[in-house]
């Protein structure tokens, strides 16, 4: 019993000393709707430097945008996809959650949270997330391709991933996607 003491203890100091050091992420902060159309003009000039991957500049100039208007859905979005493409996680689910919020009736927030969490290996909650943007948009090929390539990391039934697989492959139109849902298929169908 000692030893089960000592080690909850040793990891309750280890948690808490971790989450101390850490500072808590806020997104900006400012007032809604200062001036949507200075944030709409940083938004266009951001997403100019993210199809450059320029992702100190699209940062620069989205955090502008949020500062404008801190309720414009997209720039969180888009602010999102850049923390997701510098590796920094957890910045990128906090804003694709403030995007779903503002936006809940747009699948691609969900669909960029779910690429976080599988890229973390939170294949459940990925699921979940892709599942609810499918219910929004259910014949958009991206959302059922990652859902099927999700399930299949996961372990999921061949049953369940044949039929994502062969809708994806009746719907998508982007050839790789279609050679590899053919590949998953016939992986499936050999076992």
């Amino acid at each position: 019993m000692k030893h089960v003491c000592a080690a909850f203890l040793l990891i309750s100091v280890t948690l808490i000393g971790c989450a101390a050091s850490e500072n808590p992420y806020h997104t900006v902060t400012a007032q809604r709707r200062v001036s949507p159309d200075i944030a709409k003009t940083k938004h266009l000039a951001a997403l100019e430097a993210i199809q450059l991957s320029d992702w100190d500049t699209a940062e620069s100039l989205l955090r502008e945008a949020l500062t404008a208007d801190v309720g414009f859905g997209p720039a969180h979005n888009n602010l999102g996809k850049v923390y997701f493409e510098q590796g920094k996680f957890y910045l990128a689910a906090w804003e694709f959650e403030y995007a779903i919020k503002l936006m809940p009736h747009h699948p691609e927030p969900r669909n960029n949270l779910a690429l976080v969490l599988e890229t973390v290996q939170r294949f459940d909650e990925s699921i979940a997330q892709y599942e609810a943007a499918l219910e929004l948009q259910p014949d958009r090929p991206e959302l059922l391709g990652n859902l099927a390539r999700v399930k299949i990391r996961r372990g999921d039934s061949p049953q369940e991933i044949r039929q994502l697989l062969l809708d994806l492959i009746l719907k998508d139109t982007r050839p790789d996607w279609r050679k590899w849902a053919e590949q998953e298929l016939a992986k499936i169908s050999i076992q």
